[in-house]
């Protein structure tokens, strides 16, 4: 039996080899597919989990601030019959406001500015008091201001007109003058500040004889 032509042979040669082609390219096809299709399935359901942390996120922001909205008053009024009963153990407390001349105008204090540094747990102030004497003759004040917490507890306090031994300097303020102070004061509890007071003596030359 006489063979195939030659010509025959080759065409199924290459008919085979075209299918394993055709079968490998759809099965790389689908491969590629399978791989897409779960990658975006990974992501949809990723994007789904995010939107519905985003969305438990937002709902309880929310309602932590209705809540605070609410609190807020309660907290308010708290703190005013706090500092109500503060002030009323403590006369002559003064809020403690920074970068703000506050007004005194007791004796020969005449206002006083309050500038705070430091960080918590390590506060500290700084002051400029302003003194002025309205009187006739020269004096000797010696004036002392005393820091207080929320609690009404001392925290720091520093003094004027009185040197390291607690005895009277001899910085007098003449008749008519006006002079102005400086001073840091370091917090002796670490405590943070919330009010103020000022008091105001003169040497024992200085005081006015009991009758």
């Amino acid at each position: 039996m006489p063979a195939p032509p030659r010509s025959s042979r080759r065409r199924n040669h290459n008919g085979y080899h075209g299918r394993r082609f055709r079968a490998r390219t759809v099965y790389i096809l689908i491969t590629a597919w399978l791989l897409t299709f779960l990658l975006l399935l990974g992501v949809s359901i990723k994007l789904s989990m995010t939107a519905k942390e985003l969305y438990q996120t937002t709902v309880l922001q929310r309602k932590q601030a209705q809540e605070l909205a609410l609190l807020h008053p309660q907290v308010t009024a708290l703190q005013q019959q706090l500092d109500a009963l503060v002030r009323g153990r403590l006369p002559g407390l003064h809020p403690l406001e920074f970068d703000k001349i506050i007004p005194i105008d007791k004796d020969y204090v005449r206002n006083i500015l309050f500038t705070q540094t430091g960080k918590p747990g390590d506060y500290r102030y700084e002051y400029k008091l302003t003194l002025k004497n309205s009187g006739l003759t020269a004096v000797h004040p010696i004036v002392r201001i005393i820091f207080f917490d929320r609690s009404g507890i001392q925290v720091a306090s520093s003094t004027i007109g009185v040197d390291e031994t607690g005895l009277p300097t001899l910085d007098v303020l003449e008749r008519g003058e006006v002079r102005s102070y400086n001073q840091a004061v370091p917090s002796l509890t670490g405590k943070e500040a919330k009010y103020f007071r000022v008091e105001v003596d003169l040497p024992d030359y200085q005081r006015p004889a009991e009758d």
